[in-house]
């Protein structure tokens, strides 16, 4: 195959306490209806390792074990509620390496905190690497931004300071964006997906970003009904055949 002719490729960014194989487990649904059309998946792994001190939650010694045994004690950052404490710079890092390595890449695909970072490197990935042209899609499940409150408007939220240029989208942006998220999530709530959505379309409807709600909680949906207009939406982005 010619580079000319070359399949489509979308880069996968799994969740917290995943890896790219569990993540392309998680995903099949949509792995497998990408596949029909030609496009190639690449699942990469985060680089940050976990100890178990390290959960924002309680877990008992078996299930932490079984979580080491599975290889998903994974994440591209280390939690934090306080959104300026955050460090993206390995993740980043991580990833532009692997795009250099194995791109370039047509879109990106991210799950939860890989979404938080798939919104971030869409946004930055002409200056992170200048020979890259901007992604021609981004599917963005179960998405977040890094807020804080807002000191100037009570009960609102702002972008933290130090990723506010991060969650920027540039002005000639080509990018179509993809937004999905479940009413019933717990752990990422439909709210802060809605949020980093406005960002995009500062609340009016624009054509190159799309919402897709569906009553599940935190995961990616497989159901043939809620990801094949997704997928239409891919296909159309890349121009791969349905």
């Amino acid at each position: 195959m010619t580079a000319a002719t070359a399949a489509p490729k979308l880069l996968f960014l799994h969740g917290f306490l995943q890896n790219g194989k569990v993540f392309s487990e998680k995903s099949s649904g949509i792995r497998k209806l990408l596949k029909k059309s030609n496009i190639q998946c690449d699942y990469m792994d985060a680089p940050v390792i976990l100890e178990k001190k390290d959960l924002p939650f309680e877990m008992d010694d078996e299930k932490w074990q079984e979580t080491l045994n599975a290889g998903v004690n994974k994440a591209w950052f280390y939690h934090s509620n306080i959104s300026h404490e955050l460090d993206l710079s390995t993740a980043i890092e991580s990833v532009t390496n692997y795009i250099k390595e194995n791109g370039p890449y047509d879109g990106i695909v991210g799950f939860s905190q890989g979404a938080a970072l798939a919104s971030i490197i869409t946004n930055k990935i002409t200056d992170l690497i200048p020979s890259h042209p901007q992604f021609k899609v981004s599917l963005l499940i179960s998405s977040y931004s890094f807020t804080e409150p807002d000191p100037e408007n009570e009960g609102q939220l702002r972008i933290t300071e130090k990723f506010r240029e991060s969650f920027t989208p540039k002005d000639d942006r080509t990018t179509k964006m993809l937004f999905v998220y479940g009413t019933s999530d717990m752990a990422v709530p439909c709210e802060r997906a809605k949020y980093l959505l406005n960002i995009y379309t500062k609340g009016q409807e624009v054509e190159d970003c799309k919402a897709y709600e569906h009553p599940g909680g935190h995961m990616v949906p497989n159901k043939k009904d809620i990801i094949r207009p997704i997928v239409e939406e891919i296909n159309k982005s890349l121009g791969a055949d349905a």
